[in-house]
């Protein structure tokens, strides 16, 4: 199998190194607006190959994996689907926005393609799939994290919060999935997951909480239904290049393409 990847920041460079031993992918191509970490990236990697437009490749590739942002999901994933390739997107985020959404299914329906949404820096997907074959009464997602993970948020700014000044644990969000995922676009993609596996973006309840004392990404998921109840805990190791993500996400997509390219599945 041939593959590409969107994307050559630290979730990329982590799924390249694996693709690189896979015995399946004889090679992937690499995609990134940076050019200078794709060429780090392919000079690391024999397998490796740059292009400057994905559309070139798509005629030889049976999976693109988009490791970049929420914008590289609208701007590029639908073309893919249009030709028939599956995709697996790590922003899942922008499926918040249900029309387009709505577009990526039909789109992947009519072509007989695939998305495939990794369970990132969380566990208990598989659970809350399973759970919402019947009624769930409450989903909440509490997520714990130092304040350099939320440098530069731009809602965070908007309403005054300054990170600097916070000296112990505090609620800086408490509301939906939605607009979770809209203020935190590069921070919080997990809730969009959780949201798609269970009640949707607008009855998942999110919280999120500063503290500078935090080490780990911490996130703490608690569901509620007829099935009975689920609670776990996750604390993750950050990326030490990029505090905003989890060590876990990035394995999350290796595991994936393992189960892709291997044809097993556990936990399906």
């Amino acid at each position: 199998m041939k593959v590409c990847i969107i994307g050559a920041g630290s979730i990329g460079r982590t799924i390249a190194r694996a693709l690189e031993q896979f015995d399946e992918v004889e090679r992937f191509y690499v995609f990134d607006k940076s050019k200078s970490k794709v060429e780090s990236l392919v000079q690391d990697c024999a397998k490796a190959k740059a292009t400057d437009d994905i559309e070139d490749v798509l005629g030889e590739v049976g999976l693109v994996i988009e490791a970049a942002s929420q914008r590289a999901v609208e701007a590029f994933i639908p073309k893919v689907l249009e030709n028939g390739k599956n995709v697996l997107v790590m922003s899942v985020g922008a499926f918040v926005d249900e029309d387009f959404r709505h577009r990526c299914k039909e789109l992947a329906k009519a072509r007989g393609a695939h998305i495939f949404v990794p369970s990132g820096a969380v566990c208990g997907i598989e659970g809350i799939c399973a759970a919402a074959e019947e009624d769930i009464e409450e989903v909440v997602l509490i997520s714990y994290k130092n304040p350099n993970a939320l440098a530069s948020v731009e809602y965070l700014r908007k309403r005054g919060i300054d990170l600097s000044k916070v000296t112990k644990p505090t609620v800086i969000f408490d509301g939906t999935a939605s607009d979770a995922v809209r203020h935190f676009p590069k921070n919080i993609n997990v809730a969009a997951t959780i949201s798609l596996a269970g009640v949707g973006f607008e009855r998942t309840r999110v919280k999120i909480v500063v503290d500078p004392k935090a080490t780990k990404n911490m996130h703490r998921i608690v569901v509620k239904g007829r099935f009975g109840e689920i609670e776990v805990w996750c604390r993750n190791e950050p990326f030490p290049e990029n505090p905003r993500t989890s060590y876990l996400a990035a394995l999350s997509a290796v595991s994936a393409v393992r189960k892709i390219t291997g044809n097993i599945w556990i936990g399906v």
